[in-house]
């Protein structure tokens, strides 16, 4: 991922500033134009083959016969089910709405979707998105419920300020909406079809699906002495569960922002949280917040929705990694992904300690989602094996592991 500096805009005078350095938003596989790439060619034997020059473009090319190590362990009760590698890096993944396929966004543009078995289904990418290559950075679906059934698509955000919707069983994007910024992310409302991107302005946008229009924009209001709006990349976002107007949101600035739609600044905000990815998550009851930060002090913390007091955060003899993703997997367990080291990690939430990890992974994991939930004697929450399965991306590979 590339790092950049904050924009001036981004250090306003009276408001919290971040004190650790950014974290990475893009892959360094994704080529900027008029990088330089160099050409390598590299024999069976491991010797230099050839090296040619072009004085505009410069590609990398190393092919060698040597076997990949695989450094990956398990910890506690999980069991791998599937490695797919699918030869480019991933930034995010997303089950289908009834978990019989998979979606990984890749940092060329492209969307290549797969059975749960690991078999390749097809490949999304349009002429947008080939003309002006750009990393996948989200990919959603609208929840399910009796008054929006399943409509077998996915919306998609770009870091070339692109929204797409894909219908993955005709591989026709249905719509696009294209934004004056680098899309970081997408989250839909868990009611109503409607959904917000969010970015690098700093501004949260609110759709309306149906109409295909913009219906609010969320910002600062720019007054140095409040704190009602965010002041560098905004990386999450997480709706409510019990409330139709609030939305939780975090970024760069250090700073969760408590939103009310019906208000165009933030409403109270919580301090301390570097996000990088999509970090956030509220429980189901509504009454406590989780966050997931890139910052080696208290990563992973959990608040009080209310009061924004901490409740609880990972205990002393655990060792802590920076993380990019996070979110509830029951009442009990909470999942989250990072690097330094490149870990997954299943918390338990009664004593803040590993209940199961996958470890010595090849790269950070960026995202991760949940897989159909399990049934009968099995789905005793209070015990890890009634968790469902799980899938999640580091490097070029798609993991999908499950709990015994």
């Amino acid at each position: 991922m590339s790092l950049r500096k904050p924009k001036d805009k981004d250090k306003v005078k009276g408001l919290p500033q971040r004190k650790s350095m950014a974290g990475p938003t893009l892959l360094s596989t994704f080529t900027q134009p008029g990088a330089i790439r160099k050409s390598i060619a590299v024999d069976t034997l491991g010797k230099l083959g050839g090296t040619s020059f072009e004085p505009e473009t410069e590609t990398l090319n190393i092919q060698h016969t040597l076997p990949f190590k695989d450094y990956t362990a398990l910890e506690g009760r999980i069991k791998m089910l599937s490695v797919t590698d699918i030869g480019k890096e991933i930034l995010c993944c997303k089950y289908n709405e009834v978990f019989d396929y998979i979606a990984a966004g890749c940092s060329d543009g492209s969307i290549m979707m797969y059975s749960v078995d690991g078999t390749f289904s097809s490949r999304f990418i349009d002429e947008d998105i080939e003309k002006s290559t750009a990393p996948v950075t989200a990919i959603q679906h609208r929840p399910v419920s009796k008054s929006y059934p399943i409509n077998n698509c996915f919306t998609c955000t770009y870091a070339n300020g692109y929204v797409k919707s894909w219908n993955y069983n005709f591989g026709q994007c249905l719509f696009t909406i294209k934004e004056n910024r680098e899309t970081f992310g997408i989250t839909y409302h868990p009611r109503y079809p409607k959904f917000v991107t969010y970015g690098d302005d700093c501004k949260i946008y609110l759709y309306d699906e149906e109409s295909k229009t913009q219906e609010r924009i969320l910002s600062s209001s720019n007054n140095p002495k409040i704190h009602d709006g965010h002041t560098s990349r905004v990386f999450a976002a997480c709706f409510h569960p019990r409330s139709n107007y609030e939305i939780l949101t975090g970024g760069w600035d250090d700073v969760v922002h408590y939103w009310d739609l019906r208000q165009p600044h933030a409403i109270r905000h919580l301090s301390g949280v570097h996000m990088c990815g999509e970090g956030i998550d509220i429980s189901y009851k509504g009454t406590e917040v989780l966050t997931c930060a890139f910052q080696t002090d208290k990563p992973f913390q959990i608040f009080d929705y209310v009061s924004g007091n901490m409740i609880g955060t990972l205990a002393k003899t655990e060792h802590n990694s920076k993380l990019y993703i996070g979110t509830y997997a029951s009442k009990d367990f909470a999942v989250c992904g990072g690097t330094s080291p490149n870990l997954f990690r299943v918390i338990d939430l009664s004593t803040y300690t590993s209940a199961a990890s996958v470890l010595g992974l090849p790269s950070a994991v960026y995202s991760l989602d949940l897989g159909p939930p399990k049934k009968g004697v099995a789905a005793q929450r209070t015990d890890i094996g009634g968790l469902p399965q799980m899938a999640f991306v580091s490097a070029k590979k798609l993991y999908q592991v499950d709990f015994t």
